[in-house]
């Protein structure tokens, strides 16, 4: 190590504990000043001032016995062509669907009009979680509730298969009388289904304990808040109140099955002998790590995709940073699983420049 590199070195590992007690000094003197501007955050969540407009179909605004909240994000204004599939199977079963955004193009509002599907105009704000806090305060506060026997929490983070039909998306939306269903859990940081597509009965959004996490949820906050106080925060809130959690395709199972021949099978059945192999073995390098380390939908998204897992994460799509493995490598031969054409309005690829 050179001379330089070891002050720095030396430099660093003085200033990090002086820097670290000023930011705890700071945040302990300016404590009463954010609770006071948090308050004031969820005083107007709770009036609903986030809201711009909302336009209910009669069969919503009349007390509808299956619904689903759908939290949408468009820079443009799109509802992309993979989404209106998603959500016209919806309809075609029955469901009623409340789109949750900031914005849509007039097409896509007459689009919503055409299918009777239900639009709350809302501030971006929040994520996922945000949307969910405002679209359940909307309802709750015109008595919506009342009629309603199931609820599924929907977002657009994930990519629809081809052929839903021969998924697990049916039994998904059969639901559970007396368990939250999602399709993967996970153990990141606290056990939790993840909350990309959530059933839940209604002896559950009845209880008066599913109104106060609403009521206090800090639904201004980004992606830490949404993981942490969202998807796992209501995962353990359930946990608290005895919910059973059921996920369909549980990561303890997807781990047993990285070994299994039967893996092997189905891989050499859509793509070639060498790539079947080199799929697996990329696979099982996950096997020296617990499975509190991975996202099943990210790391073991090919597994899940072949036990009938109906969603590929846009992630994985769109950008890979942790280069897992790509889903599209069984996207064709005899299990056609993606329609090219529909990536083309849903994928936000991020810019990375061009060659000179």
């Amino acid at each position: 190590m050179g001379i330089s590199r070891r002050i720095k070195t030396k430099v660093k590992t003085k200033v990090r504990p002086i820097a670290k007690n000023v930011m705890s000094i700071w945040h302990l003197a300016a404590s009463p000043w954010q609770q006071l501007a948090d308050q004031r955050r969820l005083q107007a969540i709770l009036a609903l001032k986030r809201i711009k407009e909302l336009i209910l179909p009669e069969a919503i605004s009349s007390g509808c016995k299956r619904l689903v909240l759908f939290s949408h994000f468009s820079p443009k204004g799109r509802l992309q062509r993979a989404m209106k599939r998603e959500l016209l199977d919806l309809r075609q079963r029955g469901w009623q669907v409340l789109i949750l955004t900031d914005q849509l193009e007039p097409i896509e509002r007459q689009w919503c009009n055409e299918q009777q599907v239900g639009l709350l105009f809302r501030e971006n704000e929040g994520r996922d979680f945000g949307a969910f806090q405002d679209g359940w305060l909307a309802l709750h506060s015109r008595g919506l509730w009342a009629k309603c026997e199931q609820l599924i929490l929907l977002n657009d983070s994930v990519f629809p298969v081809a052929c839903l039909a021969e998924s697990s998306w049916p039994r998904f939306l059969d639901g559970d009388s007396k368990a939250v269903i999602g399709f993967t859990d996970s153990y990141q940081n606290g056990y939790h289904l993840q909350s990309y597509a959530l059933n839940i009965p209604k002896n559950v959004f009845n209880a008066p304990w599913w109104h106060k996490y609403w009521s206090s949820y800090p639904g201004w906050g980004g992606m830490k808040i949404a993981i942490r106080d969202g998807e796992i925060g209501l995962s353990q809130t359930c946990l608290k109140h005895g919910i059973t959690l059921t996920p369909l395709h549980p990561v303890s199972r997807l781990r047993g099955q990285l070994a299994s021949g039967e893996l092997m099978q189905k891989l050499e059945g859509i793509c070639s002998a060498k790539a079947a192999e080199l799929i697996v073995a990329t696979l099982l390098n996950t096997s020296t790590s617990a499975i509190t380390f991975f996202s099943p939908t990210h790391y073991w998204a090919i597994p899940l995709l072949l036990d009938g897992h109906p969603f590929i994460k846009r992630w994985l799509l769109e950008s890979n940073e942790e280069m897992c493995l790509d889903p599209l490598l069984v996207a064709g031969g005899q299990a056609e699983l993606i329609d090219p054409e529909e990536l083309v309005d849903y994928l936000r690829p991020p810019i990375i420049g061009f060659a000179s």
